[in-house]
Parts: structure tokens; C-alpha cells; sequence
């Protein structure tokens, strides 16, 4: 009864705004009978059901969450009008109506539609509906809270089937160089206002915080209480995300943040990295982050297991960078393979307590890695030199012997007469 009632009230709308009286647009119904789309060819309107299904099954996977939708979104599609040039390529109105929540998306058909901007605005739209689901009866006028952009953007990175390695690449780059933008700026951020390169970064960061907080302690729980929660979340948008994951958001949020940044980094393992990358990523993984009681930690370098085995935290710690050096070694230089396995035994010794002769194999393979990064940096060096002292142009110290050359290879220049060109043929067809 309630989506009959929908369907007449869209009618309504979409014939006293959009049509001439007594004009109604066609429309398509999807499969879960949730989108309601109007306007263009059969064709197209079945092409936009068929992605708002594909939009929120996604969604619905990555948050392991049944489909309980209450609010139909109506999807009005509308080719550009001469008399209407104002009219936006997409418009998101959620209004109050008599009868419930209006939840309407305007769409501009155009040749250039950009096909994962309109994913997009349905995505946005689809967590909009979540977010008020459980809050029907909202007083006319009053501002309704719109889904982050971080976590629309970061829900499509991570969508089953979606290439992602740009991202991972991306992110790769900035750990190498030690980029990593603070999460309070990501979090912060509105992609309408970056410039098409920085909405890249934004992209990859967004994936690798939304990633970062389905993976801790009854992250996809919190994410469902965080969005429920955002029409009363305070202006502060970074301590609303710290009060529904204190785990990872808390005290120690940098170092989580880094983490989850490297994690997804490593995403396209099928590139093997550079000897200079993997040396800064074994850099990194030598230093072991212990949380306290309180939230708080130290880092400590991996040979300094005396002062830190004994702490509660530090199993847990030392099994993530065991993983984490397991993970490196599928992709790691071959000058850095071996040493790259080493440490992960020795994290995995130390992560169970065992240290008899750790010191003594850590003691080892540093001097080996000092020895392979010496030969890295030599071999830098040579090839360094051997680019700078390349001439860019010829210096025609042997122009005339490369002539002389060219024409006795060459022979005189061949006579064009009938009888030559004649005796010509002959000999090409002996």
C-alpha cells in the first residue's frame, strides 16, 4: 500500500513540475522494487535500475547488511531543455511530505554522462535513506545530514569488481615519500572543491579510511551506529569518528592511520617494488608500535624486544608486522627477498615468546641489509653518472667519415633513364 502511494505521489510531482498537465512520464520499477525510475527510453530507464541495484548491492556486501530499505528513491531522468539552462546534471532533494519522507533524484541525460558520477549521487543517496530510516516522521524545514564524502567515495573504491589499482599505486607513492596527509584534512575534505588530480588522492584516501574502520573491532556494527547517529553528530566531524571507534581513532590514530594507508598500498601485488621502495618499507615495519592500557604507546625497534616482550600489547603487535612482512615479501626486490623472510621468522619467534639466538640473526641480517643497501646506493651512484656524462647532441668530430661511409655503402646515384631502369629490373630479378 505504502509504495502504491509512493508511485502516486511521484506522478503527482513529476507531472506538475516536470510535464505539461495531463502529460505523465513512463516509468520503470527495479527488481527490489526500491527505484522508481521516469522519463527517457525503456532502455535507459531499465540501464539506470539495473546500476541503482548494482550500487546497493555493493554497498550492502561491503557492510554485511540485508536489504531493509522503507523509503523508495525516485530517479527522474530528463534530457537538457533550451528553456530550463539552470537545470543541474544531478539534484538530490529529501524533503517532508504529508505522507513521509520525498527522497528524489534529478538526473541530466547528456552525451558526456559520466557513468561512476551518477553511481556516485545514487550512492549518496542510498545512505541518505539509511541514515533516516529509522526517522520517518523529520519536522518540515529541518536540514537534513548528508553522508561524508570520504565515506561515499571510499564505499565506491572498495565495491566488488572495481579496479583499484590507481589507488594502490597512488598510495604507494605517498608512503615511499612520507606524504601521508593527516586523516583530520581527509576527513575534513569536500571533493567538489579539489581539482581533478587531488580528487584522486582523495579517492585512495578515502578507501584506505573506510577499510581502516570495517577492520576494527566490530567495525561494520560501528559504521551502521555512526551513520544512525549522524543527524546529531557534533559540528567536529573528526571526534564524532573518534567517539564510534575509540580502537582505532583514538590516542593512537596516526599510527592506525598510516598503517591502514600501507596496508591498501600493497594492493597491486603483482608490481614488484624498486630496491630504494622496499628498503623504506622494511624502515618502516623495524619499528613495532605498542599500545598501552590507556590508549597511548611507544615505538620501539624490533631488537629492542627486551624492553617490550613482556607487555600485554606486544603479541598482537609483533604478529601484525609478521603479517606485514609476509605480505611485503610477495612483492619485495629480489636483493631484499631473503632478508625480507628473515625478519618475518624472527617476528614470528618473537610474536610466540621464543628468543633463543633472535639477537644473534638480527644482528646478521642487519649486516646484510647494510651491505645491500650499500650496493643499491653504488649502483644509484654509477647510473647517475653514466646519464650525466651522456652528450644530448652529436658533436660532428666524424661527420665526414660517417658520410664517406654512407656513400661507398651507397654507391654513385643510379641513372634514371629507360635503358638503366630497364637493366635495373634485370639485376633485382636475378
Amino acid at each position: 500500500m505504502r509504495f502504491k502511494l509512493f508511485i502516486a505521489i511521484a506522478l503527482f510531482f513529476d507531472a506538475g513540475i516536470c510535464r505539461a498537465p495531463g502529460d505523465v512520464k513512463a516509468h520503470s520499477v527495479s527488481t527490489s522494487r526500491q527505484f522508481i525510475v521516469f522519463g527517457t527510453e525503456v532502455g535507459v530507464r531499465g540501464a539506470m535500475c539495473d546500476l541503482a541495484e548494482r550500487t546497493k548491492a555493493d554497498l550492502l556486501q561491503i557492510f554485511a547488511l540485508p536489504d531493509a530499505w522503507k523509503t523508495p528513491l525516485i530517479i527522474n531522468l530528463d534530457y537538457p531543455q533550451a528553456n530550463l539552462p539552470e537545470l543541474l546534471p544531478a539534484h538530490l532533494d529529501f524533503s517532508q511530505i504529508g505522507s513521509g519522507l520525498k527522497l528524489q533524484l534529478n538526473l541530466l541525460v547528456t552525451g558526456d554522462l559520466n557513468g561512476r558520477e551518477v553511481q556516485r549521487e545514487l550512492l549518496r543517496a542510498i545512505l541518505l535513506e539509511m541514515i533516516y530510516r529509522s526517522r520517518p516522521n523529520v519536522a518540515a524545514g529541518t536540514p537534513y545530514t548528508t553522508p561524508p564524502d570520504w565515506l561515499v567515495d571510499g564505499v565506491l573504491q572498495l565495491a566488488p569488481g572495481h579496479d583499484s589499482d590507481e589507488a594502490a599505486q597512488l598510495l604507494a607513492s605517498l608512503v615511499v615519500a612520507d606524504k601521508i596527509s593527516p586523516l583530520e584534512e581527509v576527513v575534513r575534505q569536500k571533493r567538489d572543491l579539489l581539482d581533478p588530480a587531488s580528487r584522486k588522492m582523495h579517492d585512495a584516501y578515502a578507501m584506505a579510511l573506510v577499510q581502516l574502520l570495517l577492520d576494527s573491532p566490530d567495525g561494520r556494527r560501528n559504521v551502521v551506529h555512526y551513520l544512525n547517529d549522524l543527524p546529531d553528530a557534533p559540528n567536529d566531524a573528526m571526534a564524532d569518528l573518534q567517539a564510534h571507534f575509540p580502537s582505532v581513532l583514538g590516542a593512537a590514530s596516526g599510527r592506525w592511520w598510516a598503517l591502514s594507508v600501507a596496508r591498501l598500498s600493497a594492493t597491486d601485488r603483482y608490481r614488484i617494488l624498486s630496491a630504494e621502495e622496499t628498503s623504506k618499507q622494511v624502515e618502516r615495519l623495524l619499528r613495532i608500535f605498542i599500545p598501552g592500557p590507556d590508549g597511548k604507546g611507544k615505538d620501539y625497534a624490533l631488537n629492542e624486544y627486551a624492553r617490550y616482550l613482556k607487555l600485554p600489547a606486544s603479541r598482537r603487535a609483533l604478529l601484525e608486522a609478521s603479517q606485514e612482512f609476509l605480505v611485503l615479501s610477495a612483492r619485495a626486490h629480489p636483493s631484499y627477498r631473503l632478508i625480507v623472510q628473515e625478519y618475518y621468522a624472527l617476528t614470528s619467534l618473537l610474536a610466540r615468546g621464543k628468543t633463543k639466538r633472535v639477537s644473534a640473526r638480527l644482528e646478521r641480517v642487519a649486516g646484510y641489509r647494510a651491505a645491500v643497501d650499500g650496493q643499491g646506493r653504488d649502483i644509484d651512484d654509477y647510473v647517475n653518472w653514466f646519464e650525466a656524462t651522456q652528450l644530448k647532441t652529436m658533436s660532428g668530430a666524424f661527420s665526414e667519415v660517417l658520410k664517406a661511409a654512407s656513400e661507398e655503402e651507397n654507391g654513385p646515384p643510379r641513372r634514371r633513364d629507360a635503358i638503366s631502369v630497364y637493366l635495373d629490373s634485370i639485376e633485382a630479378s636475378l
